[in-house]
């Protein structure tokens, strides 16, 4: 189902539930997809709608948190990325993640550590063409900051390749779905890349963080837009359905 711009979606949201338990969902009115036959001009519209949702309520809540609130949330994303890792990685190896926006979740604090542990922390930074570079990451090193207010580390620059050679992926989002559906911020970036890894990388190795109440039953998708089939939040982290038919 299409919905107009003076008419947002009713998209409501589901908490995340740890590894290994099922994911109970709220029933939401259904969205528009490829499977359903959906036009890429009202998938395109339903994206935009969501998104224009999403971005105005996550700097809402971090305001709606103040700085203890933050300092809590920031912990509960240090300690499960933290576990996450460890789980993945049982010496030092080479994580791709990503620096965060004021909005996004807090990770700074869990890259620092992971940094101090030894690890190597790749993040991209934006280039012509839609494409992403990947550069190494030192907490210690002030960057030059992006028009969005980003760090951007300087050095060498590597290709999508260090992103599929990478131990351990943070993959950010906007949203997604019961069924691992990303909803990105738009310019198709990691929809570039995401498709480059292999089964066993996505499945094993990769993961998306968002914050708990960005999973929702359904979102609209293309068929070729990202899934991820393990989600991280300030909850703990989970299997999508996709994963679980795997």
């Amino acid at each position: 189902m299409t919905q107009t711009s003076s008419s947002p979606p009713p998209y409501k949201t589901s908490p995340a539930i740890p590894m290994g338990h099922t994911m109970p969902l709220n029933t939401t009115a259904a969205t528009s997809n490829s499977e359903a036959g959906a036009s890429a001009d009202d998938i395109a519209l339903d994206k935009d709608i969501l998104r224009s949702q999403i971005r105005p309520h996550r700097l809402t809540a971090r305001s709606h948190r103040g700085e203890q609130g933050q300092q809590r949330m920031t912990n509960l994303f240090t300690r499960h990325i933290l576990e996450a890792i460890a789980q993945r990685l049982h010496s030092p190896g080479t994580i791709a993640a990503y620096l965060p926006t004021k909005s996004e979740p807090p990770i700074i604090e869990a890259l620092t550590r992971l940094h101090k542990d030894g690890h190597r922390i790749l993040v991209p930074v934006v280039r012509p063409g839609r494409k992403l570079a990947w550069v190494h990451w030192d907490p210690a090193v002030e960057h030059p900051l992006s028009p969005m207010g980003i760090p951007e580390p300087e050095g060498e620059e590597q290709d999508e390749q260090a992103f599929v050679n990478a131990d351990v992926r943070l993959i950010p989002a906007l949203a997604f779905d019961a069924g691992g559906h990303r909803l990105g911020q738009g310019g198709g970036y990691y929809d570039r890349i995401i498709p480059l890894l292999s089964a066993q990388q996505l499945q094993e190795q990769s993961i998306g963080v968002v914050f708990a109440d960005e999973i929702y039953e359904a979102i609209p998708y293309d068929r070729w837009d990202a899934i991820l089939p393990v989600i991280l939040t300030e909850e703990g982290i989970f299997r999508t359905s996709q994963q679980s038919s795997m």
